[in-house]
């Protein structure tokens, strides 16, 4: 490493605290995961609901200065927005049947006609993972998003964290 990737002293310990924190947050999303699940379903639905008020904003702004302007997407989004925020699990179920649906037709466009069994595992775990991911609806797919989401954040800390530590250290004079 050259001298650009070096670390100071405070920012070797920022970065140590960054990746505690971002493991605990992973250890704790994999202890609760349906609970970031349905947090991240309100998140999307604040943000499609900003993204709805924003647009009617600037619809509006855009009215008062003379150009023409359509509004009827942006009522769309803060309707849907507004309704992803009320109920959750609307959003993690509809998340449910597409993820659901899309694993089952990957399992049977992957599945090889006349080949053993052994070659066609992979289709048929999938296959089973969307029969899976199907019937257990919402919480099924709360669980899913926060499990994958704390794995990947424990792993991100981790990886912060081997970075820290492999980094050299560089020394500033006062």
């Amino acid at each position: 490493m050259g001298r650009n990737h070096a670390l100071t002293f405070d920012s070797r310990r920022q970065a140590r605290w960054l990746a505690i924190a971002m493991m605990v947050l992973g250890t704790l999303a994999i202890i609760l995961p349906f609970y970031i699940g349905m947090a991240a379903a309100m998140l999307l639905g604040a943000s499609i609901t900003l993204s709805g008020i924003s647009g009617l904003w600037t619809c509006r702004r855009l009215q008062q200065e003379g150009f023409p302007s359509f509004a009827a997407p942006f009522w769309g989004y803060l309707l849907i927005g507004v309704l992803l925020l009320l109920w959750p699990q609307l959003t993690l179920g509809l998340a449910a049947l597409l993820l659901g649906v899309g694993l089952v037709l990957a399992a049977l466009a992957s599945w090889q006609r006349g080949a053993g069994w052994r070659v066609n595992i992979p289709a048929l775990l999938t296959l089973l993972f969307g029969v899976l991911v199907l019937g257990s609806g919402a919480s099924g797919v709360a669980w899913l998003i926060g499990i994958a989401f704390g794995l990947s954040l424990l792993q991100q800390g981790w990886l912060l964290w081997r970075s820290v530590a492999d980094a050299p250290a560089l020394y500033e004079h006062n």
